[in-house]
């Protein structure tokens, strides 16, 4: 049973010549393979077609370029008069839940990398100020030798600095090499989808995006970089007296 072409019912009759397994329960329960000639002879849609889908040129759903070419297409091709004129549809019109779907999406990728984001910060903030404050040996030979507190404060900020670069293209250039691999061939996971009651691709695979090119560079530059800030206060606050102690053990 479906509706035609011109919104009427119509029931047709099907011989089933077997049974294919997809190893997805829900296409296992739901899914026929007809040939498409049957099925425009039983919906009386002789070289029609009632919804065509297409895909962006990145394989990946981009909601401004969609609403840009849905205007674009409509504009140009659609007329409310008639009701066999093409409409374009984005993905997120189709239907409530693939809207929902998608703005789930969004804010949990959001939240994770924010969440790995802000980790990274604390363990490299951290890291940053445990080395400053166990530079005050260093800092009192430093001292010793006749240089200005001042002089010593910018220059340990200087080499966090240099250090957060050299480490955050380093660690960009390997985290993108994976991305890529990810991208171009997945994880397969198709073994463990046997027997699943939703319907899910079988391989995942990653996304360079342009953000991936650069907020690597938040937690390896500037975390590392206030850690050896917030040490090196501690440069002014002691007396030099206290740091030559340092020189001494």
């Amino acid at each position: 049973m479906g509706s035609t072409m011109y919104g009427s019912m119509a029931f047709y009759n099907f011989t089933i010549a077997g049974t294919i397994r997809f190893g997805v329960g829900v296409m296992d329960r739901g899914a026929i393979i007809v040939d498409i000639s049957d099925a425009r002879a039983a919906l009386d849609m002789q070289d029609a077609s009632g919804e065509i889908l297409g895909y962006l040129p990145g394989g990946y759903y981009d909601a401004e370029q969609a609403e840009a070419l849905t205007v674009s297409f409509n504009n140009k091709y659609s007329d409310p008069e008639d009701e066999f004129s093409p409409v374009m549809l984005k993905l997120t019109d189709q239907s409530e839940m693939l809207r929902w779907y998608l703005e789930i999406m969004d804010s949990v990728s959001f939240l994770i990398v924010f969440i790995f984001v802000f980790a990274m910060s604390i363990v490299l903030w951290n890291t940053g100020l445990i080395g400053g404050l166990r530079r005050y040996g260093e800092v009192g030979v430093r001292l010793a030798i006749g240089e200005t507190k001042g002089h010593i404060y910018k220059s340990m900020i200087y080499e966090s600095v240099l250090i957060g670069i050299i480490g955050s293209a380093f660690g960009t250039i390997i985290g993108l090499l994976f991305s890529y691999w990810l991208q171009e061939k997945g994880i397969d996971i198709s073994g463990l989808m046997k027997g699943a009651t939703m319907m899910m691709p079988g391989s995942f695979h990653a996304k360079i995006v342009p953000e991936a090119y650069y907020i690597g560079f938040i937690p390896g530059l500037f975390s590392s970089t206030l850690g050896t800030m917030l040490s090196g206060i501690g440069i002014y606050k002691r007396q030099t007296a206290s740091l030559f102690k340092e020189l001494e053990t």
